[in-house]
C-alpha cells in the first residue's frame, strides 16, 4: 500500500516547530501528519493594538494529548514570538479542544487566559507581551470561569464553580447510592464519569437543550471574584450567584458583536439576511446586496472606530471579508477568499481586529491553516505566521469547484484531484455535509484525504444544498442523494472515475445521507459512517429528556413513537431498511452514539451485508483523542483501499483485519447468490 512520498516523509523529518508539520509519530504515513497539524486558535488583538495573540494547537499521539503553544505578533513590525506552553487541552461538547480568548487589560501590558495543569485545575495564567512570558496567576479550588475585564478597567473579572473536591464527593456519592434517572441523564453514556468535562472523565447531565451537557454540578453557585491589577489582591464580588437558565441559541441571528455602547449583529433565515447596528440610540440597517444575499460568518468592530469588519460567506462557504460604516451607509469589499477568513478553523470566529487590520485564520480545501493579516485601508493580504508550511511544498492536489443543478435548488463543492494529468476510470470518494476550509479528513474529520488522494482516489466534498421552507428530513435525504447521484453521472461520463469504485463517508448529517444514499441507490461500492441514525432505540432515549426533544423528532423527521407513526419510520430507520444495502459498512462512532445502534447493526448482519463496528470510549460526537483519531484515519484509508481497489496494508499487525473482511466479503457473495436471501 502506498503510504507516503518519500520527499514529503522527509520533508516531515525536518521541519520544526513554526517552520512547518513536525514529524509523525511513527515516521511515514499521512494519517500522522494530520494529526499533528496546526490549527490557530484564540486570536485577540490588544486594545492598544501593539500586539496579537494567537494559539497553535496540534495532536500528539505518542502522549495523545495536544501541544498547546501561545504566540505574540509584533504588529508594528510583523514580527512572531513563541510565548509558551497554554496548559493541557480540554475537551468540550460535541468533541473539540475548548479555544478560550485572552482578556487584555485595558493597558495592553498584560493578557489573561484559561489553563489547565497536570493537577487537573483550571487556573488563570497571565501573559506578559513586553518579556513574552505566560505564568501561573491563580488557580483556585473551583475552575475558574468567565473571565472578563471588569467594568471599571481596574480588575479581572472572573467566577469560580464549587470546589473540584466538592464535584468528585457528589459523584462518588451518585456511584454509590444509585443515580435518580431523569431528563438530565443521558442513558447512551456512563452514569458516573461518562464524558469530559472541565479537562477531565467525569459525570455529565443534560442541561436542557438537545444534546447539550454540562457537568453534574453544573447549576451550582457561582462566586464572582476580582482580581486587582494594581495591588494583585483578590476579592470576592458579592455572595454566590445563581447560575441563569440556559437560553438555546438563536435560529436567526447568526453573528453578534458588542463594544461600549455599540451592538452589531448580522442574521439569516429562509436563504435571506440581514445586518443592522445600534449606536447609542441610533438604529440602521446595512442596505448593500451582500447584507442581504450573503451569510454571516462573523463580525466584530473596528477598534477606535464606528465602523464593522464583516466576514461574508457564499454558498461555497468561502468568505469575502468588507468593511460596513452604519453611518455614511456604505460596504466596501476589503479582500477575497477561496476558503474561510476568520479566527478559527470553522469561519465562525472573528479575526484579530486592530484599527489598522485584521489578523486571520486562512484556509481552503488544499491549503491548510495560516496566519494572514489584511490592511483594512487597501485590503493587501499577507502571509504573517505559516506554522503548516511544510504542506504547501508537498501537497498540491488539483482543485476544482463544483456546481450541481438539482430540481429546484443548486448544490456546490469542492473536486480534488491528483496533481498531474486528468485521471481516468479512478475510485470516487464523496464526502456530503460542510466543505469549510482546509479538507483534512472531511465533514467530522474521519477521513484522511490525502492518503486516498496518493492512493489514486478523486475526492469531492458536498455542501448540503440549500432548502426553503419547512425542515423536511426526507426532502433533504432525497436531496442529498441526487446531488451524489449528478456527481457520479457527471464525472463518470467524463472517464474521470469508475462507476463501480465509489465510495461515501458522512458524520452527523452526512452519515444519514451516506446511509440513504446506500439504501436508495446502487451507487455506492464502501460505505463509511462515523455517527448514530435516527432508530427507535435513539428515540426513546431521546424523549427520557422531556417532550421538547420529542417535539423536535416530529418536526424534523416527522418521527413520534413508533406505534404512532410507523409508515414514517418504516421509511427513515436504516435498520428498518438494511436489506437494501448492497455496500459494505464500516462503523467509527463515539462509545456513546455505538450504544444506540445496536439494531442497525445486527439487521446489516442478518442480510449479510459486510459491517465493520468500532466504538471509542471517551468520545463525544467528534473524536477528538489523538489517538482515536489516528485509529479512524488508518482503519478508513484501509476500508476504502480494500473495497474498492482490491489493496491489503501488507503490516502483520493487520492481518486479522483483511482475514475479518476476506470473511464479509465471501458471505455476501453468497448471500448475492441465494435467492433465499434476496430483498
Amino acid at each position: 500500500m502506498v503510504r507516503l512520498r518519500r520527499g514529503f516523509a522527509a520533508a516531515l523529518a525536518t521541519f520544526s516547530l513554526g517552520a512547518g508539520a513536525p514529524p509523525p509519530d511513527k515516521p511515514g504515513g499521512w494519517p500522522a501528519a494530520l494529526v499533528q497539524l496546526a490549527d490557530i486558535n484564540g486570536l485577540s488583538a490588544s486594545p492598544d493594538g501593539r500586539y496579537v495573540l494567537f494559539r497553535i494547537d496540534r495532536g500528539d499521539p505518542g502522549r495523545n494529548s495536544y501541544d498547546l503553544r501561545w504566540h505574540l505578533v509584533e504588529v508594528a513590525t510583523g514580527r512572531v514570538h513563541e510565548v509558551g506552553n497554554g496548559g493541557l487541552p480540554v475537551y468540550d461538547d460535541p468533541g473539540v479542544v475548548r479555544r478560550d480568548l485572552p482578556v487584555w487589560s485595558r493597558d495592553g501590558n498584560a493578557a489573561f487566559v484559561r489553563a489547565l495543569n497536570a493537577d487537573g485545575a483550571i487556573g488563570i495564567w497571565r501573559i506578559r507581551p513586553d518579556s513574552r512570558t505566560i505564568t501561573p496567576l491563580l488557580v483556585p479550588d473551583g475552575n475558574a470561569e468567565g473571565l472578563a475585564l471588569s467594568p471599571d478597567g481596574r480588575a479581572l473579572a472572573y467566577a469560580t464553580g464549587p470546589a473540584r473536591a466538592e464535584v468528585l464527593r457528589a459523584e462518588q456519592t451518585e456511584y454509590d447510592s444509585g443515580v435518580r434517572i431523569d431528563e438530565t441523564v443521558d442513558l447512551s453514556q456512563a452514569l458516573v464519569r461518562g464524558g469530559a468535562v472541565e479537562g477531565r472523565i467525569a459525570t455529565q447531565r443534560l442541561i436542557g437543550h438537545w444534546s447539550i451537557r454540562g457537568g453534574l454540578m453544573w447549576q451550582a453557585p457561582r462566586q464572582h471574584h476580582r482580581f486587582e491589577f494594581a495591588t494583585g489582591r483578590v476579592s470576592a464580588d458579592g455572595p454566590p450567584r445563581a447560575v441563569p437558565p440556559f437560553t438555546p441559541p438563536s435560529l436567526s441571528v447568526v453573528a453578534e458583536a458588542v463594544e461600549a455602547r455599540k451592538t452589531t449583529q448580522a442574521t439569516w433565515s429562509g436563504g435571506r439576511g440581514g445586518v443592522s447596528a445600534r449606536l447609542g440610540t441610533r438604529s440602521l440597517t446595512c442596505r448593500a446586496v451582500l447584507c442581504r444575499d450573503r451569510r454571516v460568518g462573523w463580525l466584530g468592530w473596528r477598534p477606535g472606530t464606528g465602523q464593522v469588519v464583516i466576514g461574508f460567506q457564499d454558498r461555497r462557504l468561502a468568505q469575502t471579508l468588507a468593511l460596513w460604516s452604519p453611518s455614511a451607509g456604505t460596504l466596501r469589499v476589503l479582500a477575497r477568499s477561496d476558503g474561510l477568513l476568520s479566527g478559527d478553523r470553522h469561519g465562525r470566529a472573528p479575526c484579530a481586529l486592530t484599527r489598522t487590520a485584521a489578523f486571520c485564520v486562512h484556509s481552503s480545501a488544499a491549503s491548510p491553516p495560516q496566519l494572514v493579516r489584511v490592511d483594512l485601508a487597501t485590503g493587501a493580504r499577507t502571509v504573517q505566521f505559516d506554522p503548516n508550511s511544510g504542506w504547501r511544498k508537498y501537497y498540491r492536489p488539483q482543485v476544482e469547484p463544483l456546481t450541481l443543478d438539482l430540481a429546484g435548488t443548486t448544490a456546490t463543492g469542492v473536486l480534488l484531484m491528483p496533481p498531474g494529468a486528468a485521471p481516468r476510470r479512478v475510485p470516487l470518494f464523496v464526502n456530503y455535509y460542510r466543505c469549510e476550509g482546509f479538507l483534512r479528513g472531511g465533514e467530522g474529520d474521519e477521513w484522511p484525504l490525502p492518503e486516498l488522494l496518493e492512493a489514486g482516489f478523486v475526492i469531492a466534498c458536498l455542501n448540503k444544498a440549500p432548502e426553503k421552507g419547512v425542515q423536511d428530513a426526507v426532502r433533504s435525504y432525497e436531496t442529498g442523494l441526487a446531488a451524489v447521484r449528478a456527481l457520479v453521472d457527471r464525472l463518470a461520463e467524463a472517464g474521470t472515475i469508475d462507476r463501480a469504485q465509489v465510495g461515501m463517508g458522512g458524520f452527523s448529517f452526512g452519515s444519514e445521507v451516506a446511509l440513504w444514499t446506500a439504501i436508495h441507490s446502487d451507487l455506492l461500492a464502501a460505505v463509511s459512517i462515523a455517527s448514530a441514525q435516527w432508530e427507535p432505540a435513539n428515540y426513546w432515549l431521546s424523549a427520557l429528556q422531556g417532550p421538547k426533544t420529542r417535539e423536535l423528532s416530529k418536526v424534523v423527521w416527522g418521527l413520534g413513537p413508533p406505534d404512532e407513526t410507523p409508515e414514517a419510520w418504516a421509511r427513515l430507520s436504516p435498520a428498518n431498511n438494511a436489506a437494501r444495502v448492497r455496500a459494505p459498512v464500516l462503523l467509527q462512532l463515539p462509545e456513546q452514539e455505538a450504544r444506540q445502534i445496536p439494531e442497525l447493526v445486527v439487521r446489516l448482519r442478518d442480510a449479510r451485508v459486510p459491517v465493520e463496528f468500532i466504538g471509542f470510549p471517551d468520545e463525544n460526537h467528534i473524536k477528538v483523542q489523538p489517538r482515536h483519531r489516528l485509529a479512524v484515519y488508518q482503519r478508513n484509508s484501509d476500508w476504502l483501499r480494500y473495497w474498492l481497489q482490491g489493496e491489503r496494508d501488507p503490516s502483520p499487525d493487520k492481518a486479522a483485519q483483511y482475514q475479518r473482511w476476506d470473511a464479509m466479503r465471501r458471505t455476501a457473495k453468497s448471500a448475492r447468490s441465494s435467492p433465499a436471501l434476496q430483498p
